[in-house]
């Protein structure tokens, strides 16, 4: 087994600012699920809200048919009912 050769080198330094670094991405690394988690949260918040958009929609399209039609809503329950 070959051992590697040892330079020259500001080891003090070199360990410092590799330390620097690990903790700089660590906080990235934070800081980033944190992100994930509440663009998670707002996805859930957001799909709800389109649900919801389209079953006003509906009804919206529904109400129009029905006066459209022409037709009373007793007549129209009554047609459903059958």
């Amino acid at each position: 087994m070959a051992r590697r050769k040892v330079e020259e080198k500001n080891y003090p330094e070199l360990i410092v600012a590799a330390e620097e670094r690990i903790d700089a991405l660590s906080s990235e690394l934070k800081q980033e699920k944190a992100n994930l988690k509440q663009l998670k949260k707002d996805k859930i918040r957001y799909d709800a809200m389109v649900e919801k958009q389209q079953k006003q929609a509906e009804i919206q399209k529904a109400a129009e048919l029905l006066v459209a039609s022409g037709k009373s809503l007793e007549e129209i329950e009554e047609f459903l009912a059958n």
